[in-house]
C-alpha cells in the first residue's frame, strides 16, 4: 500500500527541470578537477621544498669551499653591480636625449614651414582678409621649439652625467680587479665564475 506522500514525491521528481541534472553533473566534474588540482599543488609544493633544500645545501657547500675570499672580493662585486646599474641609467638617458633631439628638430621644421606659409600669404594681393591661422601655427611652433630646446638641454645634461657616472664606475671595477686579483680568482671557484657572483648577490638579500 502506497503512503499518502508517495504520489506527491513522484510528482516532484517528474517536475524537476532536466537542466538541474546537467548542472549537478557539471558540479561533480568540477569537484573532481578541484581535487586533482589540489593533489598536483601538494606535489608541486613538495618538489619545491626539496629543490630549495638542495639549493641551500649546495650554496652552503660552495661557501665553505670558497672560504673568506668572497668577503675579501666583496668590493669588486659591489663595484660590478654599481657599474651595471650605471650603464642602464646611461642607456636610458641616451634614449631620452635622442627623443628630445628629434622632437626639437621636428619643431624647428614646423616653424620653418609656418614662416614660409605666412610669407607666401602676405605676398598675396591686398584686400584679402588676414588669416590668423598661419600666425597661430607659427606661435604654436615657436613655443614647441622653446619647450623642446629645454627638454633637449636637460636630456643632454642628464646623458652627460650618467655617462660620466658609468665611466667612473667602470674605472672602479678595473681598479679593484687589479687590486683584488687573488681573492677574485679564488672566489671564482675553478671554471665557474658565476658561482661567486651568485653567492655575493644572495648574501645581499
Amino acid at each position: 500500500m502506497l503512503s499518502p506522500t508517495s504520489g506527491v514525491a513522484d510528482d516532484l521528481e517528474e517536475a524537476v527541470d532536466p537542466r538541474v541534472q546537467v548542472e549537478l553533473e557539471t558540479l561533480n566534474s568540477a569537484t573532481d578537477d578541484i581535487n586533482k588540482l589540489e593533489v598536483d599543488l601538494d606535489e608541486a609544493r613538495a618538489a619545491f621544498r626539496q629543490l630549495l633544500m638542495e639549493s641551500t645545501r649546495r650554496i652552503d657547500e660552495l661557501a665553505r669551499k670558497l672560504g673568506s675570499c668572497i668577503e675579501r672580493a666583496r668590493p669588486y662585486y659591489e663595484a660590478r653591480l654599481r657599474a651595471k646599474e650605471a650603464l642602464h641609467e646611461a642607456q636610458a638617458a641616451a634614449v631620452r636625449f635622442e627623443r628630445a633631439n628629434s622632437a626639437h628638430a621636428a619643431a624647428k621644421e614646423m616653424v620653418f614651414l609656418a614662416e614660409e606659409g605666412l610669407k607666401s600669404y602676405l605676398l598675396q594681393p591686398e584686400g584679402r582678409t588676414f588669416d590668423h591661422a598661419w600666425q597661430e601655427m607659427l606661435n604654436h611652433a615657436t613655443m614647441r621649439v622653446n619647450e623642446s630646446e629645454r627638454e633637449r638641454t636637460l636630456g643632454e645634461a642628464e646623458h652627460r652625467r650618467t655617462s660620466l657616472k658609468y665611466q667612473e664606475a667602470e674605472q672602479r671595477v678595473q681598479y679593484l680587479q687589479k687590486e683584488l686579483k687573488r681573492p677574485i680568482a679564488k672566489s671564482r671557484y675553478s671554471s665557474q665564475p658565476h658561482h661567486a657572483f651568485l653567492l655575493f648577490q644572495i648574501n645581499l638579500n
